[in-house]
């Protein structure tokens, strides 16, 4: 089975949330990024005033404001045994 792991840096800590796919890790980063836009243009002024509808283009356009600041990772990761028999007694 193929999960996403979000992990997601910030000035109160790390937050890790575990996705069943890419989109699912996506939605919940640009969560965040449409929750804290109006903070990041205060920062950056080269952003829009609404964020894009594209969630990867949102969390790309966010995080990138956030430089130094927060930071974001989604990795792709197997987990083995998910969905199979394997190591059934």
């Amino acid at each position: 089975m193929d999960v996403h792991v979000f992990v997601f840096e910030h000035r109160h800590g790390r937050d890790i949330t575990v996705h069943a796919g890419a989109e699912g890790a996506y939605e919940a980063a640009a969560e965040i990024a449409r929750r804290d836009w109006a903070e990041a243009r205060r920062r950056d002024r080269s952003l829009p005033e609404s964020p894009p509808a594209d969630d990867v283009e949102a969390v790309e356009m966010y995080f990138t404001a956030q430089e130094g600041t927060e930071t974001y990772e989604i990795v792709g990761c197997d987990v083995e045994g998910v969905g199979s028999t394997a190591g059934a007694p």
